[in-house]
């Protein structure tokens, strides 16, 4: 029976978000793929040898066309889930409070420990997931468009190996939701807290002890260590990012990658998500009105 409730609240979050986790991305992928089409047939010389050339620069391989179409495609979904995730993070336990159906859920025989972390489990694995599917897709469809226009065995079998290239995008984006996890949690927290707007707290807190530690360091002598935490784990992002879009094999969980933004940072990181989780949960129990 909690194991029918947990998959009914998978259901359910995914019958809710359909719009956001589905269908913006399979709208959004089928429109890349249309402009990137008639990019290509405006504008692309198809040779024999399974190679390709833009007006007069060097002619490319048709493997390594559908390779930069992944990559183009893979991060391009990174930025429409991103919106996605800030907007659903911010709603999804506020909103059932306040339109009083979380009285309901708690009769159901599933905890609120279920219930948070299968929202969180929505945005950490189904959102890769979905930009894989949508991205391999995408990249099957253009490698027919590629049969299509240039219509050689050899040229298509080419084309095809690109594709493993999206399995590399789908453990970019595992990373990048690890990246995002103290966002993510702090959204989720700040959307079980609060009892008008989740978003001027997620951003008026984080501002204020910014502001707060600038002051404490300038004219007081200390510092509360925020900022320096911050800056560390953005120059963390920024590394890894730049990991992944040069193609190089070394992740955010490399220890050469952490150790030179600070270890202290991505633990410190990990430590936050797990208190932000569990306090999301508790408040779920214990204050859930509003």
């Amino acid at each position: 029976m909690k194991m029918n409730a947990i998959v009914a609240q998978f259901k359910r979050e995914l019958w809710e978000n359909r719009a956001s986790f589905l269908w913006s991305q399979l709208i959004f992928g089928f429109l890349f793929y249309l402009s990137i089409v008639f990019f290509i047939s405006t504008k692309f010389d198809f040779r024999d040898g399974g190679m390709v050339s833009i007006g007069g620069a060097d002619p490319f391989s048709m493997e390594l066309i559908v390779s930069i179409y992944l990559a183009i495609s893979w991060a391009l979904q990174v930025i429409v889930f991103a919106v996605v995730i800030l907007v659903y993070t911010h709603s999804t336990l506020f909103s059932d409070r306040k339109t009083r159906e979380i009285l309901f859920w708690h009769s159901m025989p599933v905890s609120e420990t279920a219930s948070v972390l299968t929202k969180l489990a929505m945005i950490c694995i189904l959102v890769p997931l979905a930009i894989f599917v949508v991205n391999l897709v995408g990249g099957f469809l253009f490698v027919v468009f590629l049969g299509v226009v240039n219509p050689v065995l050899d040229d298509i079998w080419s084309a095809l190996f690109g594709l493993n290239v999206s399995v590399r995008l789908l453990g970019n984006s595992f990373e990048v939701v690890l990246l995002m996890l103290p966002a993510i949690t702090w959204f989720l927290f700040c959307s079980a807290y609060a009892r008008r707007s989740p978003v001027t707290i997620s951003l008026s807190v984080p501002l204020g002890l910014s502001i707060l530690d600038a002051i404490a360091e300038k004219y007081f002598g200390f510092t509360l260590l925020f900022n320096d935490v911050l800056k560390a784990y953005i120059q963390l992002g920024r590394a890894s990012f730049k990991k992944m879009m040069t193609g190089s094999d070394t992740s955010v969980a490399s220890i050469d990658l952490i150790s030179s933004v600070g270890l202290q940072a991505a633990s410190l990181a990990l430590l936050f998500s797990a208190l932000m989780i569990g306090a999301a949960i508790w408040l779920r129990n214990n204050r859930y009105e509003i």
